[in-house]
């Protein structure tokens, strides 16, 4: 029989829905400190130049500018995004490798006046050889969009050329795998670059105390690592540093990582103090923010007539810019998908071209392997006659099975998920109408671990507070509250999310990598549970019973039977404070978590105007097995979310270059889906509980933006019998498809 909860489970309102409908929420353009200077930054027009001189004296002589700087007012200390390998400064500094890197920064008493000193800005370049495409970038012979990479602290060996990264897996005999088979398919796909399309722009503060006390208030996803980064590469003591995270409107991954604040603290400090704030242009959200960038993935399977899998190679390519990003080796733990393949090779390359470095976006480097397999699948069924969903049903991953990287699955609802989205779709009851198709595609991720702490205390009035350092950008805070509520006893409207600093909350890691529900998460549960603990053992004492014979109800604390002997949770607060046991609070700290799986699976029905090539989405089913779902309405946003973003990523988006340079870097040109273009959506959860999270929570995040693309492409193939292994899936591929397949091509 399932448990009841009163307050996990349930549809309860955001925690901050009030102070975002009335604007009260504060964000990184709402800061505003006395004798405010604003932040203009000069960007690169080259894909790849030598820079030889750099003149900002005209600038300097514009009234209203306060300060002007280049790398050279900043200490040469290289980093890394990823950690990998340091192969960056914040600042251009001899030469720029992509269209937008920053080379100089005007601070000035308004945004036009510094925008206007910026201009005046005079930089003598020498231009280089560039390469953009991933591909002729690893040929020997390339230009080198790194020349000394081998200098690089953290690199390796493995490193050549405009190679800056491979990673590698394998499990059992691939060649005997293939020997095994009947069949053997094969095939390339390739996905396009995007961006993450938050509507917020980067912006952020910062002012430099006497001391030498710096504070940045910014919208980052990851405040502790935006305090590491500039303690790092700006020389300043770790502790000298406070880091205010604001409210987030969207980040998807592009707002983990440092931006502009290094601008800001050196510009405050080259003006004695003054408070610099940026506000980011759209243009420079998308040349100097880490979008996604292509990759090129062959996949090579064999198979027996049955439709079971025996071997399968890979070969992936990923773009990862001018910089290595993060996520560009991800795709290797992917590209098996949630099946059990017995023999396995896969080889996973980032490659270094002169674009803009390649970000995080919704777990990066997952989405474009999946598109690769589940187009593939469907290719491999084929060939062997069976039906789509039934090939990949055969093959699904088991409870007790290995993964790829070698965790046991441990208890799952991967069949159930499957079950209900078939029922829950026209798959068994094909319309068949001209241009009419539908398409499956799955996909597996893992529940994010990594360090949280939490604390949560009683107080004087009864309410409870929680103090963390996970930043919400996605109602994470409400499934917090309601977790401890749950768990000490008191309504969800008594719960305080305490506003946090990297000052005042105990370190976390950062919200991204489906990690905060499932791990911060089980901090919480942890530290109220303890909170509770203490209450108890108190309670006993002034009520002269044992711990076991008492139960929170009505926040009061009572002895079972006799509701008339007890105290209220306020009280207790008020008097333990004075007492031998101290402030009721609970603590908890914990840097990993065991391996629970997630595992997603969408089926799309669409209609091809084959006159256009238009593709519609006609229905969106998505099912996801999530554990528990502690609050029904953010996890149904969560999905929804990301069953629209994947719909963007099929069929609409795609940040076009031209020899390095955005030839579409904003929000009118760059083309997102609208609310036209979203099709009904039946999105089903899976609630099979893990062991480890909160009430058996999972996570959710990441899988919902995986399939869809794949799941079109295949429904595409079933409307019209044309195979597209390019995103996205545009008009004009399509038109061009169909013309070559009437013309017998």
């Amino acid at each position: 029989m399932a448990t009841t909860y009163s307050v996990v489970g349930k549809r309860v309102p955001r925690v901050d829905a009030v102070d975002k409908a009335t604007g009260r929420s504060i964000y990184g353009s709402d800061i505003y400190l006395p004798g405010m200077l604003y932040c203009k930054i000069l960007s690169s027009p080259h894909p790849h130049a030598r820079i030889k001189k750099i003149d900002t004296s005209k600038a300097l002589e514009v009234p209203g500018v306060k300060a002007v700087m280049t790398a050279d007012d900043a200490p040469d200390v290289p980093y890394g995004t990823t950690g990998q390998i340091r192969d960056r400064s914040f600042m251009a500094r001899d030469r720029v490798r992509f269209v937008g890197e920053p080379i100089a920064a005007v601070a000035a008493i308004d945004e036009d006046v510094a925008e206007y000193a910026v201009s005046l800005i005079e930089v003598e370049y020498e231009l280089l050889p560039a390469v953009f495409d991933p591909l002729e970038a690893m040929k020997e012979g390339a230009p080198l969009v790194h020349e000394k990479i081998e200098e690089y602290v953290g690199s390796t060996g493995m490193r050549k050329g405009n190679i800056c990264s491979l990673l590698t897996a394998e499990r059992g005999e691939v060649e005997k795998g293939f020997a095994e088979a009947d069949f053997v398919v094969e095939g390339t796909y390739r996905s396009q670059p995007i961006n993450q399309g938050y509507m917020e722009p980067m912006a952020c503060a910062a002012q430099v105390e006497p001391s030498g006390r710096v504070t940045v208030w910014t919208t980052t996803q990851g405040p502790y690592a935006i305090r590491n980064t500039l303690a790092e590469t700006l020389n300043i003591p770790m502790n000298r540093i406070k880091v205010i995270p604001l409210e987030i409107g969207g980040g998807f991954g592009a707002k983990l990582r440092c931006s502009f604040e290094h601008f800001c603290v050196i510009l405050s400090e080259k003006t004695g103090g003054k408070p610099v704030k940026m506000i980011s242009t759209r243009e420079e959200n998308f040349t100097a923010i880490g979008p996604r960038l292509e990759c090129v993935a062959t996949i090579k399977t064999g198979v027996k007539k049955d439709g079971s899998i025996t071997a399968r190679q890979v070969h992936a390519v990923y773009d990862t810019g001018a910089y290595l990003g993060p996520g560009v080796g991800s795709g290797v733990g992917h590209s098996t998908g949630p099946y059990m393949i017995p023999n396995f090779k896969a080889e996973s390359y980032a490659v270094y071209t002169n674009k803009v470095w390649a970000g995080s976006y919704r777990a990066s480097g997952v989405a474009d392997m999946v598109f690769a397999v589940e187009s593939h699948m469907d290719e491999v069924a084929e060939k062997i006659g069976m039906d789509p969903l039934d090939f990949r049903l055969k093959n699904l991953l088991k409870e007790g099975d290995r993964s790829l990287t070698g965790e046991i699955i441990p208890s799952m609802g991967l069949k159930e998920m499957a079950d209900a989205a078939r029922k829950n779709s026209n798959w068994d009851s094909r319309k068949g109408e001209e241009g009419w198709g539908i398409g499956t595609a799955f996909s597996d991720w893992k529940s994010g671990t990594g360090p949280s702490t939490a604390t949560v205390s009683l107080n004087e009035d009864g309410t409870v507070s929680i103090l963390t350092g996970t930043v919400d950008i996605a109602g994470s805070d409400t499934s917090l509250a309601q977790i401890v509520a749950e768990t000490i006893g008191v309504p969800f409207e008594k719960v305080v999310m305490a506003k946090k600093d990297t000052d005042s909350a105990p370190f976390n890691g950062p919200t991204g990598g489906s990690r905060v529900v499932y791990s911060a998460g089980r901090t919480v549960l942890q530290a109220a549970q303890e909170a509770k603990d203490k209450v108890l053992r108190f309670a006993a004492d002034l009520l002269e019973a044992s711990t076991d014979d008492l139960e929170v109800v009505n926040e009061r604390v009572q002895v079972k039977g006799s509701p008339e002997k007890g105290r209220s949770l306020a009280e207790i607060a008020r008097l333990s404070s004075t007492s031998k046991y101290g402030s009721i609070m609970g603590q908890a700290a914990l840097s990993q978590l065991p391996f629970a799986p997630i595992y997603n699976q969408v089926i799309v029905e669409i209609k091809v105007d084959k006159e256009t090539g238009m593709i519609k989405v006609l229905k969106f089913t998505q099912a996801q097995d999530l554990g528990f779902a502690i609050n029904p309405n953010s996890v149904e946003g969560q999905m929804e979310g990301g069953a629209v973003q994947a719909i963007g990523r099929a069929l609409y988006e795609n940040y076009v270059f031209n020899d390095g340079k955005p030839m579409n870097p904003s929000l009118t040109t760059y083309l997102l889906p609208l609310a036209p273009d979203i099709p009904p959506m039946d999105t089903i959860m899976i609630e099979t509980g893990s062991k480890e999270g909160a009430f058996g929570a999972k996570a959710v995040a990441e899988p919902p933006g995986f399939g869809a693309p794949a799941a079109i492409a295949n429904a595409l193939y079933n409307a019209t019998g044309i195979r597209i292994r390019e995103l996205p899936l545009s008009p004009d591929k399509v038109r061009a498809a169909l013309k070559a397949k009437n013309n017998g091509g």
